[in-house]
């Protein structure tokens, strides 16, 4: 080669060395222009720079594309592929970061002085250091922030950077731009001192079709099991699970199960379930604390279930780090994390979540990471259920840019999700107002909802009259429903009334459950990732019956008639309908 044809190529050639190292110019990696709405920066309360924290760095995956579409062609009736999950190890084997990628942030972070300070797990990398050490490893600013509504103090940055060279290799840094405020998707708890007193007003009343005209007023688990039509069915001890995860310091009670079932159950005696702690969780015994949405959680799924064994999930953390603390991470990926790395047979095939957050809290780097992860459980042969929420279309409905939006809720807007809203009513079952749905702002509508969506939104005047609040080409949610009003719960040893989809979630978990016994009992593989399912086969042969009355509400006003109505097919307040277990066992 000509030297002169070589002192043209220098200046690119020294940026292609410059670009490799390990020290490449740094550039902002995520932003926010400022902290979400209810927090704001403490100016007076300065940050200790040497309180410790974790920083998790998960690496850029490969083949995410294919490892999709091997989720959707594997949960796809009718697709050759339908049924085959995968283990832990040939997800990795898609999934896992090009080892040139693990390598250059390995050397990035050992240049700045922490080769002693990490370890190591598929495509993340945990580094053990203090405030004072991040800001400098990030070129970031950590401030405390508090938020309105609880008063607690977090210590966020609302920007941070790393070397150019390695966006490519990094997804997601936390705790960083995270400002979350999961909370358990309750709307209104009903206390009632002598609920038996809610009966007593219908005993001169016929049964509706075989359901006692008490269910009109409140649910027992006997309400749910003619509605849903599983009264009759016995589950067999096969290898099935049923898990329910608890968040946020709510630990199901012993006690008020017993209690519970003595009431509702009385032919059970000495059933319960088992609590597996998650990131130094606990699984506290105190009956005499409020425990209102574990108790809820636990005590109809057990009570759906009996005898599939229940496992309770108690995860520690919350989404900030609360109060400085570093022992306080958001729980979903340690929950995540400590799932997909249990083996075939312990996992559950079912779980149920009644937690969220409103999506734009989330960064969206972070919603994706967490998306992925429950895809993953899917593809293992997971059904993985959340609550849609309690808030109709949103809150305040607030968006991020602070223009008025509808809100959705994450992660139940994640593709990967059976999210589940709320009825309310046994005759006619219809959308209760406060069961949540829309469209997502971060995940684009998947394929197998594309048919009943797209009909949605052709045909009904509310997605006309609100077209300006929400992003019409967004994952549709909730996909199905259950009952959410006053549902019979033993708090503290005293029977009380629930409302929120908190209920619907465990209610729609535990019929899927009990699909599964059935499946597993025939010599079948579990359903897996439910909603391509859901959407063809259980819709089309009326194992979903569709609910067509009431609406939800919300927006606490600023949006005139805010809300979404129940319809013919698919809507944004309870999907394709409520489950008939006696179809779906035979689908």
């Amino acid at each position: 080669m000509h030297i002169s044809k070589l002192l043209l190529l220098f200046p690119a050639l020294l940026a292609s060395i410059s670009d490799a190292h390990p020290l490449a110019p740094y550039k902002t990696f995520e932003v926010l222009p400022s902290a979400p709405n209810g927090w704001e920066a403490v100016s007076e309360k300065a940050v200790d720079l040497s309180t410790p924290i974790k920083l998790r760095i998960h690496l850029a995956q490969q083949n995410v594309p294919q490892f999709e579409k091997a989720l959707i062609d594997m949960s796809t009736p009718g697709h050759p592929s339908y049924g085959n999950h995968m283990s832990q190890a040939q997800i990795d084997d898609i999934l896992r970061p090009h080892e040139d990628t693990a390598a250059a942030v390995r050397s990035w972070l050992e240049s700045k002085g922490f080769e002693k300070d990490l370890s190591f797990k598929n495509d993340w990398i945990v580094v053990s250091t203090t405030i004072g050490k991040a800001e400098s490893l990030l070129d970031a600013k950590y401030k405390v922030f508090r938020n309105s509504e609880t008063g607690k103090n977090v210590v966020r940055t609302l920007s941070y950077s790393v070397p150019r060279n390695l966006h490519s290799s990094v997804t997601l840094i936390q705790p960083t731009t995270l400002f979350g405020s999961t909370s358990a998707m309750k709307s209104t708890i009903l206390k009632v001192e002598d609920p038996s007193v809610l009966k007593t007003t219908f005993l001169s009343k016929p049964k509706l079709e075989g359901i006692d005209a008490a269910c009109q007023s409140s649910i027992t688990p006997d309400c749910l099991a003619n509605l849903y039509k599983y009264k009759d069915y016995k589950p067999t001890l096969t290898n099935n699970k049923l898990g329910v995860n608890g968040f946020l310091e709510q630990y199901a009670q012993n006690d008020d199960l017993a209690k519970f079932l003595a009431k509702y159950f009385p032919s059970s005696k000495n059933v319960t379930f088992t609590c597996t702690p998650i990131n130094d969780g606990k699984c506290t015994q105190h009956p005499s604390e409020d425990f209102t949405e574990a108790n809820l959680d636990i005590q109809y799924t057990v009570g759906a279930s009996n005898p599939i064994p229940n496992i309770y999930y108690s995860t520690a953390g919350r989404p900030p780090v609360v109060d400085l603390d570093p022992n306080t991470n958001e729980p979903y990926l340690e929950w995540l994390e400590y799932m997909l790395n249990l083996s075939d047979e312990q996992l559950p095939q079912t779980i149920t979540t009644s937690y969220g957050d409103n999506e734009h809290t989330v960064p969206q780097s972070y919603a994706i990471k967490v998306c992925n992860m429950i895809g993953q459980l899917g593809a293992r042969g997971v059904s993985v259920l959340f609550s849609s929420g309690d808030s109709g279309p949103g809150d305040d409905c607030t968006g991020k840019d602070g223009k008025k939006r509808f809100v959705p809720t994450f992660p139940a807007t994640c593709p990967f999700v059976t999210s589940v809203g709320g009825t309310v009513g046994v005759q006619p079952e219809k959308a209760v107002s406060f069961s949540s749905g829309g469209f997502s702002n971060y995940f684009s509508r998947p394929d197998y909802q594309e048919s009943a969506v797209s009909n949605y939104l052709s045909s009904q005047t509310d997605a006309t009259t609100f077209k300006n609040y929400y992003n019409a080409s967004g994952r549709a949610f909730p996909d199905i429903s259950a009952q959410g009003s006053r549902f019979h719960v033993f708090v503290r040893g005293y029977d009380q009334l629930v409302s929120g989809t908190s209920a619907s979630s465990p209610a729609f978990a535990a019929v899927i459950s009990l699909v599964n016994n059935d499946r597993i009992s025939g010599g079948k593989k579990p359903l897996g990732f439910l909603n391509p399912w859901l959407y063809t086969i259980a819709t089309e042969k009326k194992g979903i019956v569709d609910i067509t009355s009431g609406a939800s509400r919300g927006c606490s006003g600023s949006i005139s008639g805010a809300g979404w109505k129940a319809t013919t097919g698919w809507d944004p307040v309870t999907g394709l309908g409520t489950p008939d277990f006696s179809v779906l066992k035979d689908l």
